[in-house]
């Protein structure tokens, strides 16, 4: 006789459950990493928003603002910035982009895993051509919403320099 070759339903139930048990044991080492990764890539995303409406401030010789923005067209007035933010030129020193049209970049990240809240009283930043900031020193903290542990933060200086931080101890909380 001919016998087909394959799997029984038997092998295959236990393979699909050691497939199963190997999944469940990696998840938590996968989703930690994956959540380590996409913080990183949202203090880089901030870091380098900052650094192109810097650049973008000297090189048209243009007022540039950078601001915390919910809808990627008008400016929020307080320091909640993980919604997303502007960049905008800015060539009267308003609170808020004249048009659409002056709106140079938007950028998210994933508001559900982190927060992002820049120093009290300051909730935006202001290049003048020289490349300075039109106000005082600026951070801007990263943290993991469930956890509430600091990511690090990105700090604007009254020269415009712009800078990034990774907190000492990963697991110390995130308060401002």
């Amino acid at each position: 006789m001919h016998r087909a070759k394959g799997l029984t339903l038997t092998e295959l139930t236990i393979a699909l459950a050691v497939l199963a048990i190997g999944a469940g044991l990696a998840w938590p080492g996968f989703s930690s990493a994956l959540l380590r990764a996409k913080g990183s890539g949202a203090l880089h995303l901030l870091g380098s928003s900052l650094a192109a409406a810097r650049m973008t401030a000297v090189s048209r010789q243009v007022p540039v603002t950078v601001c915390p923005s919910a809808d990627g067209r008008q400016c929020r007035k307080d320091s909640v910035w993980e919604d997303g933010w502007i960049i905008y030129r800015d060539r009267l020193g308003r609170e808020q982009p004249e048009s659409t049209g002056q709106i140079l970049q938007r950028a998210t990240i994933d508001r559900n895993a982190f927060t992002l809240r820049s120093t009290a009283g300051r909730h935006r930043v202001r290049y003048v051509p020289s490349g300075a900031t039109a106000t005082s020193n600026l951070t801007i903290l990263l943290c993991e919403r469930r956890a509430q542990h600091e990511v690090g933060r990105v700090v604007v200086s009254r020269p415009g320099r712009i800078r990034s931080e990774r907190p000492r101890n990963p697991a110390s909380g995130c308060a401002f």
